[in-house]
């Protein structure tokens, strides 16, 4: 009250004991930033995305749109949206509210009921008079921050490159952000001249401006995008992908709540509070949004008796379909596919597909043509979950055609190899590489920004929701892109000659690709080879794993004549959403085993599809809230699952618990893990190699920053971290495992008797143009001779830049990986002895 009185005429007291001017100043304009609440809101939002955020700035990269007639019109409709759908409605946002006719802002509604009007007019006019430039220029600053966002991603982006000029997509990246940088700056200049000297420019035209004419537009545009996102979600993610989403989300709602601000201070109510309150609330009370997406069980659903396979039925399949004797068998590989969204998932692709084009080299018999056969399963979490179900699906597409050749028929242009003509048809690497590189962040974005703020039950009363949530979102998104890459149907757009997606091909019936059902690893033809998945979430309410998987969590146990656990400290997706046994007070459940044979139908819960399989271990905060797991007609009860890098990040766990049943089934277990967190160079602190881990220094990360926030800060960080270090606690547990168990079989595999593989991504990799040992390689790596490569930031995210792609892609280069990929290769060849373990 006190800065109130003090914009009056001072009294003979007011000047003996003054209060002082900046206490003053501060007051207010703190109170003119409190005013334009939503429009600052919206700008520090955008500063903080794309100045801090390396996925947001990597938006910027996406050379998806290099042609010049088609990319000229994307990032043209890039830019206006920025100047019409964010920047504008932050600048006349925060105008209507400050130039308001009562000024209403400038004094608290309790306060002003009270006051005489000639005091309140006093006030208001003393303010307007010591504070017209800032009540002016606010506005306008406001404005211009959008332009100055995007200035810092684009500056951001084109600093992650600068040292990888050897990577062509690298190049032409480098040369579009520059024609960027002066789009924005000249967007920027226009917005400025607008908005000052648009009565000028309304007087050389000969015709009035009319701002509520345009606000009557962006309001009309923005409530049919938010009307859009609720009803058809897919269609604002098609047309306005990625970079052009994003003004969208961070301007479509400020002109309207910027005009319940307006309301609130003329009424004295806390209108805006109240319709976040609202919406939150109408959300909350939707207690099924975030359920797992389950299948409904119909008259033609499979068998629940063939979904899962016992271990020992499995590893007699992959003997058959591997050439196996009676005495001897190759070396069975286990994929750990490590987290990390799309790069995650690119990464395991660039590995996994090489693997495969290799399989010529691993042939001893002309009639096991499966591809993939030496790869017993892949562990994965996160998007190396997605990546391993994505590389599950393909596989098993060209099992049942009964071809070797990868299903891909049409390319995508978000694919770095779209632009370096690579056939997709003719090489696993490249079509697994497609099969990932997706958008699927824009559906994300429309779940986070639109859809999941106001979710209502269905008819607002019933219990199921009305639409689906983000994560759904996700899934279906990885279904849409695997149809367009494989499904020959689609043709050239007229217009554009692009393909063109449309529908939702698991809601059409579609029954291949991610729209398989997980579990259902028996209908592989005989003789073929797929390899099985165990998809690694974390509980919420436990901590323990949550693996979703084709493989039954108990094996036999004969000597006992009973069942014993094939993962003893993690749980079965199925069986936690099975129905709960019902028994008397007192009384114990049946047992899950006859004998030592399961008992299927005590595993009884619905059916997934392998996308919402592979998001099991992919709902990490903030892009996939958690899932709710519901027992079988026990709604009530049942569990959370989130993102398994909680617990594992490395997917080592679970593939070193199947290790064990492979060698207890007399193969010899190999471990490939596949990492994709990119590791810096060693710099001149490092401490010399010792026995036991070598610590890798680094900054301290103390600054004043880390001083302000450290409270929340150190303990965020050090969580993040622990993935990582969980991560090398579960390298370090697999390699000592597969020592001990492969020591009998070792002396009989040569000078190679290694069992555990590391392929990584490395900030600066030493480069090799020719090995001499892997002619695919060799020819892929020639490009590199003599060449450095150094990529500062690799962005994680559910779409990677071209660039980003092509750093991925070399790293297969790198002399380390290549070293792994050789002894890998060489240890693949080896016919082992069948050797059992004693568990």
């Amino acid at each position: 009250m006190s800065q109130l009185l003090d914009t009056k005429p001072a009294s003979e007291d007011e000047i003996a004991s003054p209060s002082p001017q900046w206490k003053t100043d501060f007051y207010w304009i703190f109170r003119i930033l409190w005013a334009c609440r939503v429009s600052v809101a919206s700008a520090l939002a955008g500063l903080l995305l794309f100045g801090l955020v390396d996925q947001a700035q990597n938006l910027f990269a996406d050379r998806s749109f290099d042609d010049l007639l088609f990319g000229a019109h994307y990032w043209l409709s890039v830019f206006a949206a920025v100047f019409l759908v964010w920047a504008f409605p932050v600048h006349y946002g925060a105008r209507r509210v400050l130039e308001d006719a009562d000024s209403a802002w400038m004094i608290p509604y309790f306060l002003r009921v009270e006051m005489r009007d000639n005091d309140i007019r006093s006030i208001r006019d003393h303010v307007r008079r010591r504070y017209a430039r800032v009540i002016a220029w606010t506005p306008r600053l406001l404005g211009l921050t959008p332009f100055v966002a995007v200035a810092l991603a684009l500056m951001g982006a084109q600093a992650s490159i600068e040292n990888a000029a050897i990577l062509s997509e690298a190049t032409a990246t480098r040369d579009q952000l520059w024609a960027l940088l002066a789009l924005d700056a000249a967007t920027a200049a226009a917005f400025v001249l607008f908005v000052v000297k648009r009565q000028r420019i309304a007087r050389f035209v000969g015709a009035s401006v009319d701002l509520q004419l345009l606000t009557d537009a962006s309001l009309h545009v923005t409530t049919a995008v938010f009307v859009s996102a609720l009803i058809w979600p897919f269609f604002l993610a098609d047309h306005a992908p990625r970079a052009l989403i994003v003004p969208f989300l961070l301007g479509s709602l400020v002109l309207g709540a910027s005009w319940l601000v307006r309301k609130s201070y003329e009424t004295g109510r806390p209108l805006l509070l109240g319709a976040i309150i609202v919406a939150v609330a109408i959300t909350a009370a939707n207690t099924r949004l975030d359920d797992v997406r389950t299948l409904p069980e119909t008259s033609g659903s499979p068998k629940k008796d063939d979904r899962q396979i016992d271990i020992p039925e499995a590893i007699r399949n992959w003997k058959a379909a591997n050439g196996c004797t009676e005495s001897r068998c190759p070396p069975a590989l286990i994929v750990a596919a490590e987290g990390g969204a799309s790069r995650a998932a690119f990464m395991a692709a660039t590995v996994v597909g090489h693997l495969i084009d290799r399989d010529g080299d691993l042939q001893d018999a002309p009639e096991l043509t499966s591809p993939g056969r030496r790869i017993f399963a892949f562990s994965g979490v996160s998007g190396g979950a997605f990546g391993s179900a994505t590389f599950r699906a393909a596989l098993a597409d060209a099992a049942e055609k009964g071809v070797t050749t990868p299903p891909c028929v049409n390319k995508a242009r978000v694919w770095v190899g779209a632009h370096e003509n690579r056939d997709p048809t003719a090489s696993w690497r490249d079509c697994l590489q497609l099969l990932v590189s997706g958008d699927y962040l824009s559906p994300a974005f429309v779940g986070l920004g639109f859809r999941d703020n106001f979710s209502p039950r269905k008819y607002f009363v019933l219990d199921e929701p009305w639409m689906e949530d983000r994560a759904a979102l996700l899934e279906k998104s990885w279904e849409r892109h695997y149809d367009f890459v494989t499904n020959p149907a689609y043709k050239n757009d007229y217009w554009t000659g692009e393909l063109i997606q449309t529908g939702e091909p698991c809601a059409s019936g579609a029954t291949k690709g991610m729209c398989r059902r997980l579990g259902y690893a028996r209908a592989t033809p005989p003789g073929k080879w797929t390899p099985l998945l165990l998809l690694n979430g974390t509980s919420v309410d436990s901590g323990a794993r949550i693996i979703g998987t084709d493989l039954i969590s108990t094996r036999p146990a004969p000597a006992t004549h009973s069942r014993a656990p094939l993962y003893p400290a993690a749980y079965d997706f199925f069986e936690m959403v099975s129905t709960p046994c019902k028994t008397p007070k007192g009384d114990i459940c049946p047992a899950a085993g006859d004998g030592d044979r399961d008992v299927p139908a005590l595993r009884d819960g619905p059916d997934i599809l392998l996308s919402t399989a592979a998001l099991l271990s992919a709902r990490f905060p903030i892009i996939s809230p958690a899932g709710t797991l519901r027992a079988k007609d026990n709604a009530t009860h049942g569990d959370r699952i989130v993102d398994g890098g909680y617990f594992d990040n490395a997917g080592l766990a679970s593939g070193l618990d199947v290790a064990r049943a492979l060698k207890n089934e007399g193969i010899t277990p190999l471990i490939l893990w596949v990492q994709n967190d990119p590791v810096g160079a060693l710099t001149d602190n490092t401490l010399p190699p010792r026995a036991a881990g070598t610590p890798r220094l680094g900054a301290t990360g103390v600054s004043f920053l880390s001083d302000i926030f450290g409270l929340v800060a150190a303990p965020v960080d050090a969580l993040l971290a622990t993935r990582a270090g969980h991560a090398a606690e579960q390298a370090a547990l697999a390699q000592r495992s597969l020592v001990e168990m492969n020591a009998d079989t070792d002396r009989y595999a040569g000078d190679m008797t290694a069992s555990f593989f590391q392929i990584g991504v490395r900030v600066q990799p030493t480069l090799v143009a020719d090995g001499g040992d892997d002619p695919l390689l060799d020819k892929t790596c020639a490009r590199f001779k003599g060449q450095t490569l150094s990529m500062s930031k690799v962005s994680m995210s559910w779409w990677l830049s071209q660039s980003v792609q092509a750093d991925l892609d070399a790293q297969l280069c790198d002399k380390s990986n290549r070293r792994s990929l050789k002894d890998l290769i060489t240890r693949l060849k080896q016919k082992l002895p069948l050797v059992k373990a004693v568990w």
